[in-house]
């Protein structure tokens, strides 16, 4: 008996140990999270996709359609949800892998609308609430966190609808 406990106990050990080490660690040149805050009355869905600076502002929508779920959501009122852009590696690392996009588009989508509209009518309205293109600059000027609508700290960042015309 005495020998299960200590098998036990070392395996739960183990685990313990392995979970806290495979956690993602941020550090000053590693981000793996982009805060999300939503200040508007509304909930809403974030997506964000790499690409390219200056491409016309439209997304395949239709692409996305099954990626936009309830993980996305943002409730109104939540600060500094994580959840939403969570990534797997190191957002540095991304844009120096990828040398062709160099923008990380983020799409504001109100919920309501998503949950009760045809699919295909948001993708050919552009039902977007919020497009931000984000370069790495970006991101680290606003210490890695964004904000729907936008604030005065983030005006200078190219969105559509440019800032300041909602």
């Amino acid at each position: 008996m005495k020998n299960v406990i200590i098998y036990l106990s070392v395996f739960f050990l183990y685990i313990i140990c392995a979970a806290v080490s495979c956690e993602k660690k941020e550090s000053e040149i590693c981000h793996t999270v982009i805060r999300f805050s939503n200040n508007s009355e509304n909930d809403l869905y974030i997506r964000s996709v790499l690409g390219n600076k200056g491409h016309p502002i439209t997304l395949e929508l239709s692409y996305y359609h099954n990626t936009i779920l309830t993980q996305y959501k943002v409730v109104s009122g939540e600060q500094n949800n994580r959840r939403a852009t969570d990534n797997n590696t190191c957002y540095e690392h991304v844009f120096e892998r990828n040398s062709t996009p160099d923008t990380l588009k983020f799409y504001v989508l109100d919920a309501y609308v998503v949950e009760n509209t045809p699919w295909d009518i948001v993708a050919r309205d552009y039902l977007v609430l919020k497009r931000y293109d984000l370069s790495l600059e970006d991101l680290q000027k606003l210490n890695w966190r964004v904000t729907y609508p936008p604030t005065e700290e983030m005006k200078d960042v190219e969105q559509y609808p440019p800032y300041g015309s909602e």
